[in-house]
């Protein structure tokens, strides 16, 4: 010990610096900007960037402006004045009715008949199950274009096969014009993207419900629950997340899913009665060519989707049940 407190000082400091060969040993700084994993995001980061938010940032640019799209020409700036027309406007206000229409109309075929069909097939053999979920998927992977051209030909008013049916079974005495009355031809737009979107949905439940356990049902057997039981107490907590999202997508996506059926098969009409609001959109932007008032019914409707949206969040992080 005495001979340890007799050593140089050198020896045994525990000082940060130390000098050796007259050169002074700086500490490593704290922080040092790793950009390697940056390199390799970049090329998706441009592509988002470009397709993405550049044309939201002209989006709302030119919503303060009045444009025609002529060559040559530039835009003008009008201000507020593109909002004003449109919440002054009767035709666009038709269309956001029409939007909460289709909204709530889709629900049921995104999230209650999807449900019932997949817990129906869920404890059917392989086999049989697979071949019921890929006749349920089947409208989803034809082209709209396809499909409307299908549904045209059967509801055609004097030749479509259904409108035969209807007169066959004395249903109704004459034929009816599925895309030229006014209260039927909405519907009609409804229930064929429902039809569409039944075998997306169905999918999404029935991969929700492969993940569960089944030690939780044969628990609840031997406990004696009924098959409804099980469904309410089980079933229905553990693919929360599921129902959810396909609320969410439902909800965010009607509109723009009737998009193709209503250019293809009524165009909006009769008397506006089809149409929604990507619709007068593309009408603005496109019939009319007046850019300004379609990028201010984008820019009114994406900050409402956005809202709805969170809200959507806050709604699935409080009532969402995560089975870890």
């Amino acid at each position: 010990m005495k001979n340890f407190l007799k050593l140089p000082a050198q020896v045994y400091t525990l000082a940060p610096d130390i000098e050796r060969a007259g050169e002074r040993i700086k500490p490593r700084p704290k922080f040092k900007f790793n950009y390697k994993p940056w390199l390799f995001l970049l090329p998706a980061l441009v592509l988002i960037a470009f397709w993405l938010y550049r044309p939201l940032a002209e989006t709302v640019y030119y919503a303060f402006h009045s444009w025609g799209m002529v060559p040559g020409t530039v835009p003008r700036f009008v201000g507020i004045s593109n909002f004003t027309k449109l919440l002054t406007s009767k035709d666009f206000f038709t269309s956001i009715g029409n939007t909460v229409f289709y909204i709530v109309g889709l629900l049921p075929f995104s999230v209650i008949i999807p449900l019932f069909l997949a817990s129906a097939t869920n404890d059917l053999p392989s086999k049989a199950k697979n071949f019921y979920r890929a006749l349920f998927f089947i409208p989803m992977i034809m082209a709209p274009v396809a499909t409307a051209t299908i549904w045209r030909w059967l509801l055609n008013p004097s030749s479509g096969l259904i409108n035969q049916l209807i007169v066959g079974l004395g249903i109704s005495d004459t034929n009816i014009s599925f895309f030229l009355t006014e209260g039927v031809a909405r519907m009609t737009i409804l229930l064929i993207t429902g039809w569409k979107m039944i075998g997306f949905s169905t999918l999404m439940f029935s991969a929700a419900l492969t993940g569960i356990n089944r030690d939780y049902f044969e628990a609840a057997r031997l406990d004696g629950a009924s098959k409804l039981r099980q469904f309410t107490t089980i079933t229905l907590p553990l693919i929360s997340p599921t129902v959810i999202f396909m609320m969410m997508m439902s909800i965010l996506f009607a509109s723009q899913w009737t998009f193709a059926y209503i250019d293809l098969l009524t165009q909006g009409g009769p008397y506006g009665t089809t149409t929604n609001i990507y619709y007068e959109m593309y009408k603005y932007g496109f019939s009319s060519l007046n850019v300004g008032m379609s990028s201010a019914s984008a820019v009114i409707f994406f900050i409402i989707f956005g809202i709805i949206a969170l809200l959507l969040n806050r709604l699935s992080a409080r009532f969402v049940f995560y089975d870890n």
